[in-house]
């Protein structure tokens, strides 16, 4: 009779104390939404879009320094690295309050970030050095692996333009990779590829030059990593 007493008993203070005991563990637990990777970047140091084709040679697999990814790669076209930074810190400056920074020549030697061969842990070592020694929070980094133009008119091409780039946003205090995206595009008609019928429809049904498939996929890059 007592053991069936100590049973109720032990039952009854389960009872009570639980609530007491799931409230103790609940304040331990610390819910939290995934950060962003801009949260904290006020200053980045935007470097030069990098060509890094020629170490490969044309039609070669072609590996990101930094995540990678291995692109095909191909010609060129020069003032491609001038076109594509240009017109991604256009696009900071317009569509943010984020301070931009350039490599500044008597600390920071562009050469220095030429992609190689390298380690992953070096390359990003480096960019995180560059950020410190110009006070940034983060660094900006591309790299080009094709860009070629299409051969042909607007309405009628023998070889479309095709490009294929990434972009890389590096944090200087956490010493991590904070976002990566990539464009590796050749432009299709629309008979080729029905997939891309939205493309089709935005570029008028016509083939674009490299510029315009290089700057519009920038765009759409930068769009996400802004969420605008």
């Amino acid at each position: 009779m007592q053991s069936k007493q100590r049973r109720c008993l032990k039952t009854l203070c389960f009872f009570l104390f639980m609530p007491l005991l799931l409230a103790a563990c609940k304040t331990g637990i610390i819910i939290s939404e995934p950060l962003s990777p801009l949260d904290g970047i006020k200053k980045v140091l935007v470097m030069p879009f990098d060509d890094i084709s020629a170490g490969y040679g044309k039609g070669n697999n072609a590996r990101c320094p930094i995540c990678g990814k291995v692109f095909i790669s191909g010609t060129i076209k020069e003032g491609a690295d001038v076109i594509l930074t240009r017109h991604l810190v256009s696009f900071v400056k317009s569509n943010t309050d984020i301070n931009i920074v350039y490599p500044n020549q008597t600390q920071i030697q562009s050469d220095d970030f030429k992609g190689g061969k390298e380690s992953r842990t070096h390359e990003v070592n480096k960019l995180i050095e560059g950020g410190r020694l110009m006070g940034a929070d983060a660094v900006m980094i591309g790299h080009l692996y094709r860009f070629s133009e299409r051969i042909g008119t607007t309405y009628s091409v023998v070889s479309p333009a095709s490009v294929a780039f990434d972009l890389h946003l590096v944090g200087v205090s956490s010493g991590r990779v904070l976002w990566s995206g990539h464009v590796n595009e050749t432009q299709h008609s629309l008979s080729e590829n029905l997939f891309e019928i939205g493309s089709f429809i935005k570029r008028k049904g016509e083939w674009v030059s490299a510029d315009d498939l290089a700057t519009s996929g920038l765009d759409d890059l930068l769009m996400k990593l802004f969420k605008k």
